[in-house]
């Protein structure tokens, strides 16, 4: 108890906020940028309004696709609440209407489902619960000076932003320790054969990027939280970040992110350019002084006048509800060990599990066939008329994916005179470098298939090890 006592004592204390600022302004343009990335790349019209059928999320198959105009509103509303939150203005708000609309768009098709995007919906959370928007902001009121004071923040409004990016490295490390990863170094060889160049594919660069990798993720906490090595931890994860932008094609702006959050894990103190840039902002105080500054003054000759703070705190029921949060956050992520079906090979509990880049597949053959129980007679199906080929990948990765699919096929057929339809599909996939295996039973009908997490699916056909 005592050492949770002087946990939350040190949560407590005030901390210069413009590391917060900072990060604010950072992510706010990032976001901003991505949604410029979707609305270039056709998210709206090609990935959600053209196919036929939307893979939805467990328990949000009620969440309306609404028409174009709509829909490109709001990306709109993504973007320009983006762009609000780097200025800090109508911050609060910002930060619900980036979460509001990401999450819309975001919760549409799992298709796209990426951690990053995830973390981001995460991240503007957590940051609507911070004051950064009174630091390097272009708010009404004077950036971190107000009524002659030094305005400060508690530290755990710049703990829980570091403590998210923990979670993402280390249960990302943790998702590594499985043989695959530890003996096969998959699905890091798959992975590096695919590269243009020779000489990267050798013993040493995959050894090094699978147990670098795995070392980087799992030590994040020591590395970024012990302040005698954060410093130089910076090189190893700068090159970390740099390296997976290469070999990732899907990653898009991740790695960015995660590099320019390290500045999370450092006080203004100890960024003399950072000090600098809050002495130029608009309204500026002198910056209070460091503790080792201040125990020095008090053996000087002269008195250095005190500089008045004035420590900016949230509401008790923010701070509850982040115990909560992070409660959820910890725990979540393991359901998928206490659900009967292989999670990376099922996909069953995969998501939101920070399950980033362990595994691999390949898809060697895509075929489903529609057969009309009045004759037997066998109908072949042109998938890529109803579907686009993220949710090709998606159904050769997620096992709830193929069943919805074959029901989306049995109504289609009935709509043409042929009802009870049966659908079967031959699906064969290369996982973590194995040879080609089935990952669906080719002699069941998936049109009539159930599913349930809490029970074993016995239509998907085992990993061959």
């Amino acid at each position: 108890m005592a050492y949770l006592r002087k946990f939350k004592i040190w949560l407590s204390e005030p901390v210069d906020g413009h590391v917060l600022g900072l990060f604010r302004i950072i992510f706010g343009l990032f976001m901003t940028y991505e949604a410029w990335v979707y609305y270039r790349m056709g998210l709206i019209e090609k990935g959600l309004l053209a196919p036929q059928i939307l893979f939805k999320f467990d328990g949000l198959g009620w969440l309306p696709l609404l028409p174009k105009p709509a829909m490109l509103a709001i990306l709109g509303l993504m973007g320009l609440s983006a762009a609000l939150i780097a200025m800090g203005v109508l911050f609060r708000w910002a930060c619900w209407l980036f979460v509001l609309s990401l999450s819309f768009i975001f919760f549409q098709e799992k298709s796209y489902y990426n951690n990053h995007i995830y973390l981001f919906i995460l991240l503007g959370v957590l940051l609507s619960c911070t004051n950064a928007d009174r630091f390097l902001s272009l708010r009404s009121k004077n950036n971190a000076h107000e009524g002659g004071a030094w305005l400060k923040v508690p530290r755990w409004q710049q703990f829980i932003l570091q403590a998210q990016f923990i979670i993402v490295y280390f249960y990302g490390g943790l998702t590594k320790l499985k043989a695959d990863w530890l003996f096969l170094k998959e699905p890091v060889t798959t992975l590096v054969n695919t590269l243009p160049g020779g000489w990267l594919k050798t013993d040493f660069t995959i050894d090094l990027l699978t147990y670098g990798g795995l070392l980087i993720d799992i030590l994040a906490p020591l590395l970024l939280w012990y302040k005698p090595v954060r410093r130089w931890a910076i090189i190893p994860f700068a090159a970390f970040h740099l390296a997976n932008s290469q070999i990732f094609s899907d990653i898009g702006i991740f790695p960015f992110v995660m590099l320019c959050a390290l500045i999370l894990f450092f006080e203004t103190q100890e960024l003399p350019w950072l000090r600098k840039l809050a002495l130029r902002a608009p309204g500026a105080a002198p910056l209070p002084k460091s503790k080792h500054t201040i125990r020095a003054s008090k053996t000087a000759s002269s008195v250095v006048p005190p500089v008045s703070v004035n420590i900016l705190r949230s509401p008790v029921w923010i701070q509850n509800a982040l115990v909560g949060y992070f409660v959820f956050q910890l725990l979540f992520p393991f359901r998928g060990f206490f659900l009967p079906n292989p999670m990376d090979w099922t996909g069953i509990g995969k998501n939101f599990s920070w399950r980033m880049k362990v595994d691999t597949r390949s898809i060697q053959e895509f075929q489903f066939t529609v057969y009309n129980p009045a004759n037997g007679q066998a109908m072949p199906v042109n998938v890529g008329s109803f579907v686009n080929e993220m949710q090709i990948l998606n159904m050769a990765n997620d096992a709830r994916s193929v069943a919805a699919f074959a029901r989306k096929l049995r109504d289609h057929v009935a709509q043409q005179g042929i009802p009870g339809a049966v659908v079967r599909a031959r699906i064969l996939v290369r996982y973590n470098g194995r040879p080609a295996q089935l990952f669906v039973d080719p002699d069941v009908d998936l049109a009539s298939a159930t599913y349930d997490p809490f029970k074993k699916l016995g239509w998907v056909m085992p990993l061959q090890e």
